[in-house]
């Protein structure tokens, strides 16, 4: 096989990543200034083609026996096959000598080639290190960590940090957030709140100053699976992505963008008759998520139900995380006109009562902080378009007075919220009406109910809009509309603060970013107060280099990698 009619599968590009050199999937079939050399050396490994784990592995979703192990299997045409057989090894070291799982899955044509399976067995708040093995070849080894056992105290709980991103569009540059929490060993896991991709054409909400660097593809707006598909695939080739992913596990849920701008449960705002039908649209999206982002899937695997990624996490007694939906599941129409109608729906009312029912689990169970991760800002906030937009909380707003009356009927304290999705970093103290001064008083956050932290977005375009700050939001605490980041949660039994982390530059791969602000709120206050930096991130002890692709012996069998 000649190395410049290299892989195809299914119409997809794909090249050797960040196994053999750094190489885009994302680019066309000229590849005349790619470097093909190191793939030359395969020859003599008795493999005719590149290393199969091109768009890396992956880990998600942690429980405290159990996590879902990721990783595609991209055959170059060297085999002829509709099923690929796989083996994994979870261990205890990283060279992975106290073996304590191991197993075969099955990559094939009807799945993208992608496998998932859930490590069990395995022992709660641990540190466990796993490859697979495929077509003689063993994947670089990955890193993942199981969350504590439900009924450890809060006061047993050693301090969990957790890493929180959002909006990563690949077109307006470098992944360099990824980089940089890609090396902080003490994360345990990596929140991702949506817009995981974007599914615009390429040269449409971009930097076209960086087209030739990082093309996007397929060039069209994707619309069916096979398009779904290769854009993850363009998207999974990133090396900064791709190390993030190894060296955490990851819980993520979707955005819009993931299936088109502005989705809600029957529509979006920018799908045409000329594109198709939306549910047909949205059903491809929800599969190819499915298949490329390490999720637990339901049992019953059907479409419908894939629908369902709301789910809850229970970190010991230290907090409840629960992963909401504000997106496809319920989400009504926007309309501004409406929001205040009695039965507005963001949430749908199956997600919404299940979250009741679980805020109310957390708090009988002695659980000290409740966290939702969801997609758009829930505070009551006046900004230039935030004032007249029905895509935020404010579109729904009777939805918002239902939650909000729920903490407060009920007495739930320390509910925190994680929002992504706005391109921008805010904090607030989170009052039913904050406007009045009667209700809510900034100086000592008496009348807040929760507090909210904004995620900036990864490399996603900002939209400064104007906003007058505390004179007109006296609940904001923090705004920052101009810098791309992610957020560092450092969360005690005393404690919850939230820090934000700046990249230097998106048009070139640095992995340097800058502490930027620090806000905590104290247990049983719901009140927003300025922090100091939790640890300086030069001091966090570096994790093992990315390896490569090794070939396996010739004696072994997928039983014994």
């Amino acid at each position: 096989m000649k190395r410049r009619d290299f892989i195809k599968l299914g119409g997809q590009a794909t090249v050797a990543g960040t196994l053999l050199t750094q190489l885009s999937a994302c680019s066309s079939d000229d590849d005349d200034n790619l470097n093909f050399d190191q793939l030359d050396d395969l020859d003599d490994l008795g493999y005719q083609g590149a290393a199969p784990f091109v768009h890396g592995i992956a880990s998600g979703d942690p429980l405290q026996d159990r996590v879902i192990l990721w990783t595609r299997i991209t055959n170059d045409g060297s085999i002829n096959a509709t099923s690929i057989p796989v083996g994994y090894t979870v261990a205890t070291d990283p060279d992975l000598k106290n073996i304590v799982a191991q197993g075969r899955a099955i990559a094939s044509a009807e799945s993208d080639f992608t496998v998932k399976v859930d490590a069990k067995s395995l022992q709660p708040n641990t540190t466990y290190y796993y490859t697979f093995q495929a077509l003689g070849y063993l994947s670089p080894t990955g890193r993942t960590r199981t969350i504590p056992q439900p009924d450890l105290p809060a006061n047993q709980v050693e301090r969990v940090r957790l890493a929180v991103v959002s909006c990563s569009n690949y077109g307006f540059g470098y992944f360099n957030g990824y980089a940089d929490i890609a090396k902080q060993a003490d994360i345990s896991a990596v929140l991702h709140l949506g817009d995981y991709i974007y599914e615009y054409q390429e040269g449409f909400y971009r930097d076209n100053d960086l087209k030739e660097e990082r093309p996007i593809f397929p060039e069209h707006e994707v619309i069916s699976l096979e398009d779904y598909r290769l854009r993850y695939a363009c998207y999974r080739t990133d090396i900064d992505l791709q190390e993030c992913h190894r060296q955490h596990p990851f819980i993520v849920v979707w955005d819009d963008h993931e299936i088109a701008d502005n989705s809600w449960k029957g529509g979006a705002r920018f799908h045409f008759p000329n594109k198709g039908n939306y549910l047909e649209r949205k059903m491809a999206a929800v599969r190819a998520y499915h298949e490329w982002m390490p999720i637990r899937d339901d049992s019953s695997n059907e479409l419908d139900s894939q629908l369902r990624i709301y789910r809850r996490f229970e970190f010991g007694k230290l907090f409840d995380l629960n992963m909401l939906d504000t997106r496809i599941f319920g989400r009504e129409k926007l309309d501004v006109d409406a929001s205040h109608e009695p039965e507005r729906q963001l949430l749908g009312l199956e997600q919404e009562n299940w979250l009741y029912l679980n805020m109310t689990k957390g708090k009988n169970r002695g659980t000290k902080w409740q966290i939702l991760g969801q997609q758009v800002i829930l505070a009551p906030f006046k900004g230039a378009s935030a004032s007249t937009s029905g895509d935020i909380w404010n579109g729904y707003a009777s939805a918002r007075d239902r939650l909000l009356d729920y903490i407060d009927n009920n007495n739930i304290e320390n509910t925190v919220v994680l929002t992504g999705d706005y391109h921008a970093s805010f904090a607030f103290d989170v009052a039913k009406n904050p406007f009045d001064a009667d209700s809510y008083n900034p100086a000592t956050g008496e009348g807040s109910l929760a507090v909210e932290f904004v995620c900036p977005a990864l490399t996603s375009l900002a939209f400064p809009e104007k906003n007058n700050g505390p004179e007109v939001n006296p609940h904001q605490k923090f705004i920052n509309q101009v810098d791309h980041g992610y957020m560092l949660l450092d969360i005690t039994e005393q404690a919850f603060q939230c820090e934000w982390y700046y990249t230097d530059t998106l048009k070139t791969r640095n992995d340097r970013t800058q502490f930027a602000k620090g806000l905590y709120t104290n247990s049983n206050t719901n009140h927003l107060l300025e922090g100091s930096q939790s640890r300086p991130i030069t001091n966090v002890a570096a994790l093992a280099a990315a390896n490569k692709a090794m070939p396996v012996k010739k004696s072994a069998t997928l039983s014994e990698a």
